[in-house]
């Protein structure tokens, strides 16, 4: 089906009644891509050289009428935010405001464009009818709303319905404050210039014709721009329609988008034959029409691949369309495509929040903010290593590898400003990390944060082009400098006054809007684009992607705060004109193409309905064509990786010889799960560390650990080694004395310093942290006292056993130490016996278990670990027998108890530490040392046999926590 396209009639038609001279002329198209085929057109239909006309879109025509600049999207909202704060007194976050302020400012756009009376249309939304109850909004606008209004709750309709009214009785008076703000600037939105152009009527005219081709849906101050420069007998007009949408007695016709193209065809005439039956009834004729129902939208990028493959359609170049209703399916098409199609054009832009220059500016935001500590001294070491470990982290500073090098190896938490910024004279680690000033500076430091942003983005733009990186890298790199560079500069005007966090959610919202242009030559090759960029164009093959209710027509949701009757009053764009405009869209695009796949998603998933778009089953009702159905079936599913089993080659074994000792956490490891075992201690696998912001559970127990150290010792050193009420009684009657001794835990367990180089500085989540383990202090303390005078034998002592074994399958002897650091071994006068007792105390800042294990068995049994915590009975036992038949730590041969000391229960009067073997204080730990130390080598024969491989658990619940479950293929 090779019908002529529709700018190629409107070439035709020119050079017929104006010759190939027409450099008098300016075409108008609704937008930049159509002039590219123009020229193409005029260029193989002239006879001789062309003269070619100017071409510009509408939005330059308006533009060049005004004395008057359209403000930039970002500077637009943060006007509209003064204006809105100013006049409503609501004050609302400008990151909060600004998807509202979209809104808002697309209804003033709105009333611009069709030169709605802004007073009445505004004065009416305080009495309308509907305000009167607000349940006419839907769940989603009310959610919306809740957003917006921080104070609303479900039980206070009524002031949800006063701040809505509130914020509507405003819009008129944020209306004209706002356009009086941005015209004392010399800025308007495109609107506000639109009307001011009209209502001068002071056009300045630079050429003899204005040629409007392909226009549809016109707003009014548009209708009269065309009907002022029609009088003037400057003006033609080139509509392109097909009879189909025309009203027609007796047969199913589409019922909307005819109806606004024959009101317009009213007022500007066509050009000759521009709407003849005979060129334009292109529905009538038989088109090879399928419908594809498909499970996914990757299922449909990758099913585009064969369809260009399929009779040889990628060979017809740009007569060959892909058009995507939702753009998000881009990037899995761009994967698709095959490697035969050597020449695309794609118009839709690559998202920059998908770049990797986004993620490393990101990073760099969080380092400059939430990794700082100290008062702006140092940087944690945490962030610090996310943004050495980036790809673009070389570009930026040559320094970049040998830091993050030193970072592991030295397993430092914090490194100080100074020393980053002069680290080996390296230029680019001075343009990193030059001091920024104090938060408390205010706009300076986001003035002086921008800048910094820029100059590293601009220094990894440089080094680029230096190692001929290629244009897509440049492109990107180029739009995030344009993006920090514009808000630094309305941050330095005082537009932008917002805070850390406000400005990094609003960097992350206009990224997300932020395309990236591709290059290319844009009338070669096979077209892959958007529905808008559609418009004038006409294709042979087409293939429509995502075709779904909500895609095609796109978000018929009226979004705007003026209701659909207050609207359809006064001439503003409704759901109708939305509807009507997709309507002509998407009928015009199929109209001249021959062969037509749409696809759609049949998935009720991720907020797709699953249901085809309307036009698509108006096509099927009208009957008009005879329309294939078919279903995409995924036949591969993705195969996850299947675990196995690691069996104990020459390489594993030799790393299980060159053992020496064996800790009780890696024994219960084994138990736990043998190839979680293997990962962390055979591999070497690290398991991930957290956020150095953060204070995990792990991290929390070592500084109260830590703190409980510098207690007991401090007590023992003064008293040879005997605690009583009085040293006890200084640390609890003296928070001042037990805050310091925290902070000296935080400073060396944490931080990695030394506390007496200077005052630690914690931000809010650390200081909660820190509260908490002095209450855990004072209550362990107050438990202690009521057991004085007692003896500290030990501290943080290491406590190791020889253990020997024979491995089964080779007969082969081994011997290891087996143990490792008790926190306190002391000797108390146990209150229910009366007799004294050595205890093995193991500080436990977590939950106590329910249950309490039975005997030894249980304390090996797999199945315990989780449900009743067998491995804290299997670590105490352990020390404790190892301390038993320890000559230097009891050289008396005294009776030793295991006790877990968990600290949240201390504050229980009767609180007994010492645990039990089912209703049996285990008050001596040799009677289970016979039975306890045959399971211990059981399980250690298990381990170093070479015929026994490292297997993968059986319980779900051990995975679910398991820091190497991604690898494992759990």
């Amino acid at each position: 089906m090779n019908e002529t396209s529709f700018l190629e009639h409107v070439a035709k038609d020119l050079l017929s009644k104006h010759g190939t001279d027409l450099s008098h002329m300016a075409v108008v198209f609704p937008n930049k891509r159509a002039a590219l085929f123009m020229n193409e057109f005029l260029a193989r239909n002239a006879e001789k050289p062309v003269w070619s006309s100017t071409y510009m879109t509408i939005s330059e025509l308006f533009g060049k009428q005004s004395e008057y600049a359209l403000g930039d999207s970002i500077k637009l909202i943060c006007d509209l935010h003064k204006s809105f704060v100013k006049c409503t007194g609501l004050a609302e976050d400008l990151d909060h405001f600004y998807g509202w302020g979209q809104l808002l400012l697309s209804d003033f756009d709105d009333v611009d464009k069709n030169m709605a009376d802004a007073e009445r249309v505004f004065s009416n939304l305080k009495d309308i009818h509907e305000l009167d109850d607000i349940s006419y909004l839907d769940e989603e606008q009310r959610d919306i709303l809740k957003k917006f209004f921080a104070n609303f709750t479900e039980d206070k309709e009524t002031e949800l319905k006063k701040k809505f009214l509130s914020l509507w009785c405003h819009f008129g008076d944020i209306y004209a404050d706002y356009r009086d703000r941005l015209k004392k600037q010399g800025l308007m939105y495109e609107g506000a210039l639109y009307r001011d152009v009209v209502e001068n009527k002071d056009l300045k005219l630079d050429f003899d014709q204005y040629v409007f081709v392909g226009f549809n849906l016109l707003h009014t101050v548009e209708r009269q721009l065309f009907s002022t420069i029609k009088k003037q007998g400057k003006a033609l007009f080139y509509w392109d329609f097909d009879n189909y949408y025309m009203p027609k007695p007796g047969r199913q016709h589409n019922p909307s988008a005819g109806t606004y193209i024959a009101q317009y065809l009213d007022d500007f005439p066509c050009e000759l034959d521009i709407k003849s039956e005979d060129v334009y009834d292109n529905m009538k004729g038989e088109k090879n029409m399928t419908y594809v129902s498909a499970s996914s939208e990757n299922a449909q990028a990758r099913f585009a691949g064969n369809w260009l493959m399929e009779n040889d359609r990628y060979k017809a170049g740009k007569k060959t369309a892909i058009v995507m209703c939702d753009e998000n399916i881009l990037l899995p098409l761009m994967h698709s495509l095959p490697e035969e199609v050597d020449k695309v054009n794609i118009t839709s832009g690559y998202p920059l929040a998908t770049t990797p220059i986004f993620s490393f500016v990101s990073q760099l935001y969080d380092l400059y903010t939430l990794g700082m500590r100290q008062n702006g001294q140092s940087y944690g070491t945490s962030l610090l290593s996310k943004v050495m470990g980036h790809p673009y982290a070389g570009m930026a500073t040559e320094s970049a590898a040998d830091l993050l090098k030193e970072i592991k190896e030295r397993r430092l938490q914090y490194l100080s400003v100074q020393y980053l910024a002069t680290y080996e004279k390296d230029e680019g680690m001075d343009v990193m990390f030059s001091q920024l000033p104090k938060t408390n500076e205010g706009m300076t430091f986001n003035s002086a944060l921008l800048g910094k942003l820029s100059n590293i983005v601009k220094r990894i733009g440089i080094t680029g082009a230096q190692q001929e990186k290629d244009a897509f890298f440049q492109e990107a790199v180029f739009r995030m400098y344009t993006v920090l560079n514009r808000l630094k500069t309305l941050t330095d005007n005082g537009d932008l006054d917002v805070d850390q966090n406000t400005l990094r959610r609003l960097i992350r919202q206009i990224v997300t809007t932020t395309a990236i242009p591709f290059h290319g030559e844009p009338i070669v090759g096979i077209q892959i684009m958007g529905v808008l960029e559609t418009r004038n164009l006409d294709f042979d093959n087409l293939l429509i992607l995502s075709c779904n209710e909500g895609n095609m027509p796109k978000g018929v949701n009226d979004s705007s705060f003026i209701p659909y009757a207050i609207r359809k009053a006064y001439g503003l764009t409704t759901i109708d004109n939305k509807v009507a405009i997709y309507s002509y869209y998407f009928h015009r695009l199929i109209q001249r193409a021959g062969n037509v796949t749409i696809m759609y998603n049949e998935a009720t998933e991720n907020g797709h309905t699953g249901e085809m778009s309307r036009f698509m089953l108006q096509l099927m009702v009208d009957g008009s064509q005879q329309i294939k159905h078919a279903s995409l079936s995924a036949s591969n599913s993705t195969t996850p990786i299947k675990r196995r089993s690691i069996c104990k080659d020459k390489n594993v074994m030799s790393v299980l010889d060159g053992m020496k000792s064996m800790s009780p956490s890696a024994v219960n490891k084994y138990i736990r799960c043998p190839l979680q075992f293997f990962f962390q201690y055979v591999a070497n696998v690290k398991e991930p560390e957290c956020n150095d912001e953060d204070i995990d559970n792990r991290m929390f127990g070592n500084i109260f650990h830590k703190a409980a150290q510098f207690i007991y010792e401090d007590i023992a050193s003064h008293n040879n080694n005997v605690v009583t009420d009085a040293f006890i009684d200084k640390y609890i009657d003296n928070e001042e004395l037990l805050g310091d001794v925290v902070d000296k835990a935080f400073s060396e367990e944490f931080f990695k310093t030394d506390i007496s180089k200077g005052k630690i500085s914690l931000n809010g989540l650390q200081i909660i942290n820190r509260e908490v383990i002095l209450t855990f202090l004072q209550q362990m303390l107050r438990h202690d006292r009521a057991n004085t005078p007692f003896n500290i034998l030990a501290l943080e002592s290491a406590v190791y056993e020889d253990v020997s074994f024979t491995t089964p399958s080779d007969g082969k002897q081994r011997k290891l130490e087996v143990g490792g650091i008790i926190d306190r071994l002391d000797m108390v006068k146990d209150r229910k016996t009366g007799e004294d007792v050595i205890r093995v105390l193991d500080y436990k800042t977590g939950r106590q278990p329910k249950y309490v294990l039975k005997n030894v068995e249980e304390v090996f049994n797999a199945a315990n670990i989780s449900s009743k915590h067998s491995d804290y009975y299997l670590q105490t036992l352990m020390y404790a027998l190892n301390v038993r038949g320890s000559r230097k730590l009891n050289p008396a041969g005294l009776k030793v108890a295991p006790a877990l000391m968990f600290v949240k229960q201390t504050v229980n009067k009767d609180y007994d530490p010492i645990l039990y073997f089912d209703k049996e204080r285990i008050m001596d730990v040799l009677p289970s040392k016979t039975e306890y130390t045959e399971h211990l080598k059981d399980v250690l024969k298990d381990i170093f046999d070479p015929s026994v491989s490292f297997t993968p658990t059986k319980d779900k619940k051990t995975c679910d926590t398991c820091a190497f479950q991604k690898i494992c293929g759990r």
